[in-house]
């Protein structure tokens, strides 16, 4: 055998072991995300698009502003890590054109997924993008926890599921259960019993009379459903599960109206596609399996987180404390007035939030009539009393950015950890010789 023949033997031989390498990592990626069973069934794919796209619209349109996102958020002092991650801040090290950029690539990933569901035999491309997604979703996610949504909340829970379970369709269906059952839990309180939110405002329920017991009566029905439906899906009787899935998607198709676009369009899409060809009970001919264990240890972190908020003390409807470890909804109402001072030296700033009540925006609305001012002391004399419209320095160091606040939106803005973190942050960041802070809601 000559030089060139040994060679050539070489390079055959190692292109023969890089091929077998990349079989066995094909084959365990296709055991782990079980991706046949998407290949053989419709329904799972139409589950994994409306999964993709929700991704393309959470990262093209809705992360878009990506300041808090990136590095230009800790210098600005408008970013909020959510509880127990805010010591890894150093994980945030893209500029802030640097992340649009890298937020944008994400959207694009999320539609090339969705169309080669189409276009692909096999789906194990699709399952592999979304399994990056959710990583990078969640991680963003976390960073700032303004971005804190139901909508969020579910399509995470649901992606989670159905990348680890095996018998897909049986868990998503057991993780739409759940999330309905959550709902329910999280509304068990006067202002869902007994319909005091909407009622409280002067347009109550869209196209509803606007009478009380109407909008109490639709209240307790929409608790009743999300208790009562997923537990007829256990059920053999076919015309009862058929009942619950024409309520539930009556009910997606309204809650548009009342809290927006982004719930339904994540919602009514995938009990669509979960509910088709329902005819057979939930559990019918299930058999346990040790591959099973990974979707029903989520199943239970996601029940058990969703009863956290009973833990806590006080009126959680106030604050928003502890709802964001299940699922979450807005439930109250509420005016805020927050009050900082800022002692460093001979310097004294007294800065002053309020957040008026809402009457007719949407549930999930950011608040534009948040009024913040400032009184600056010097020597104990005061110098400037002026609104705040932008960050608030100290040399080159920012104390105060309004923006850090106002973000927040009406399910977070109660909440105690948001102001309470803001002073641990200062303290860490400008070293003052005191600080003071006073929040009533």
């Amino acid at each position: 055998m000559n030089f060139g023949q040994s060679q050539s033997f070489a390079n055959s031989s190692a292109s023969a072991k890089t091929k077998g390498w990349l079989a066995l990592a094909r084959n365990w990626l296709e055991n782990f995300f079980h991706s046949r069973e998407v290949d053989r069934d419709p329904r799972l794919k139409i589950i994994c698009a409306c999964l993709l796209s929700y991704y393309f619209l959470t990262f093209y349109f809705w992360w878009q502003n990506a300041v808090p996102l990136s590095t230009r958020g800790n210098e600005l002092f408008d970013y909020a890590p959510a509880a127990f991650f805010e010591n890894f801040r150093w994980l945030v090290f893209m500029g802030h054109s640097s992340t649009k950029i890298y937020l944008y690539l994400l959207g694009m990933m999320a539609l090339l997924g969705t169309f080669s569901l189409l276009y692909l035999r096999s789906s194990l491309l699709p399952l592999c993008l979304l399994a990056w997604l959710f990583i990078n979703k969640a991680f963003f996610y976390v960073s700032d926890f303004r971005l804190f949504a139901n909508y969020h909340h579910f399509h995470l829970f649901f992606t989670l599921v159905f990348l680890v379970s095996q018998s897909k369709l049986r868990f998503f269906r057991g993780a739409l259960a759940v999330g309905y059952l959550m709902s329910a839990v999280v509304k068990v309180s006067p202002s869902w019993l007994a319909g005091e939110y909407f009622n409280s405002m002067s347009e109550k329920l869209p196209l509803l009379p606007k009478l009380n017991w109407v909008v109490t009566t639709a209240s307790v029905g929409v608790i009743g459903l999300e208790f009562l439906g997923p537990l007829c899906w256990f059920t053999g009787i076919a015309w009862l599960r058929r009942l619950t899935f024409v309520a539930f998607i009556l009910f997606h198709l309204y809650s548009g109206v009342v809290v927006g676009f982004w719930y339904t369009t994540l919602m009514l899409p995938l009990a669509l596609a979960a509910f088709l060809r329902f005819d057979r009970p939930l559990l019918a001919g299930y058999r346990f399996s040790r591959r099973h264990v990974p979707a029903l240890v989520i199943l239970a972190v996601v029940l058990f987180s969703g009863l956290y908020h009973f833990a806590i003390p006080g009126d959680v409807r106030l604050t928003g404390e502890g709802r964001y470890f299940g699922f979450f909804m807005f439930d109250a109402n509420r005016q805020v007035h927050f009050e900082t001072e800022i002692r460093k030296g001979n310097k004294l700033w007294v800065v002053q939030l309020y957040r008026p009540f809402r009457d007719n925006d949407d549930v999930g609305g950011t608040d534009t009539n948040a009024v913040v001012s400032c009184k600056f002391y010097q020597d104990g004399w005061l110098t400037r009393n002026f609104p705040v419209t932008r960050p608030i320095f100290d040399g080159e160091e920012v104390i105060f950015n309004p923006l850090y606040f106002v973000k927040a939106d009406v399910r977070m803005y109660g909440n105690p950890y948001l102001y309470y973190f803001y002073a641990r942050e200062l303290v860490r960041r400008y070293q003052p010789d005191r600080v003071s802070i006073r929040l009533d809601v």
